[in-house]
């Protein structure tokens, strides 16, 4: 890659993370109605940084997924579902289901799964 390319790139990134982390603070009043609720997150954060951090860990879940289930299976078949629930289900869910702004404490997930 050429220097100004690079330089042009870094100046770019630099810039996007610097929008994204402010935009909370330009955004105004993001929080839901319920301002006692513990599980709200500011929705342009969530959005912004927190959803694409929710689809890298599904991959890395997946991937994890992939690497420890020959070890579940040969100690503890019955369990590997429990270890697919924790390393993909979840994020995918925090991900794709939940809605912008509020997140479930996970208790929801835990019980579906008895």
């Amino acid at each position: 890659m050429s220097r100004s390319f690079r330089s042009l790139v870094a100046a770019f990134l630099t810039s996007a993370l610097i929008l994204t982390q402010s935009a909370c603070a330009i955004s105004g009043n993001s929080m839901p109605e319920d301002k006692f609720n513990r599980n709200a997150v500011p929705v342009v954060f969530d959005g912004g940084t927190l959803r694409p951090l929710g689809i890298l860990m599904t991959g890395v879940g997946f991937m994890s997924f992939c690497v420890v289930t020959p070890f579940v299976a040969i100690t503890r078949p019955t369990d590997i579902g429990k270890v697919f629930r924790k390393l993909v289900i979840e994020p995918a869910r925090y991900t794709w289901v939940e809605p912008l702004g509020f997140h479930d404490d996970g208790t929801r997930i835990a019980d579906a799964g008895r």
